[in-house]
């Protein structure tokens, strides 16, 4: 059973939204944003699949990335159970060590330690040590991120007690610069 939304734009009309909506985090490694609109059929496999429960739908139905509770382990199981070709060849995401989202990882200034209160807890959780805290001009030391080490897992995302961290979509041609 097919219960894909044919014309998202026209339910945004009903429901008032005129405006497009905002690009989000799809699937990791899935081909583009556009690809994945045009070939998710809205099933939900992905959603049942996914061991953190980290999928959701979005407004106009599609499978959406939400970091607010858990993590992403990269166990694939949202891949195995996509019946669609949604997804980026594995070799090529191996060999070219491509990230699994367009995104960079934003610690914003609600951020305790930026505000002066000791906290951690964002590197506590991070397993590639990607977050790290520097003392630069103040006793507090302050957090800052080490993109290339960062596997955009969303680990330090559900435990940042100020929810000041996120990713944030980049333009494709923002991340190839």
């Amino acid at each position: 059973m097919n219960n894909k939304i044919e014309n998202p734009s026209r339910r945004r009309l009903f429901r008032g939204k005129l405006s497009p909506p905002t690009p989000s985090l799809r699937l990791p490694w899935v081909i583009s944003e556009q690809h994945f609109i045009d070939n998710c059929s809205q099933c939900g496999d992905c959603i049942s699949a996914c061991e953190t429960n980290i999928i959701t739908k979005d407004d106009a139905g599609f499978p959406t990335i939400n970091f607010s509770d858990n993590e992403c382990t990269f166990c694939n199981k949202c891949h195995v159970s996509c019946q669609e070709p949604l997804f980026l060849d594995k070799k090529e995401v191996q060999n070219k060590d491509i990230a699994p989202w367009p995104a960079l990882l934003d610690i914003n200034e609600q951020c305790l330690a930026k505000n002066q209160v000791y906290c951690q807890s964002c590197k506590d959780v991070c397993e590639t040590n990607a977050i790290v805290f520097d003392f630069k001009s103040s006793s507090i030391p302050a957090p800052t991120v080490n993109l290339a080490d960062c596997t955009q897992c969303g680990a330090c995302v559900s435990t940042c007690p100020q929810d000041a961290i996120s990713l944030k979509l980049q333009t494709l041609e923002v991340i190839n610069a």
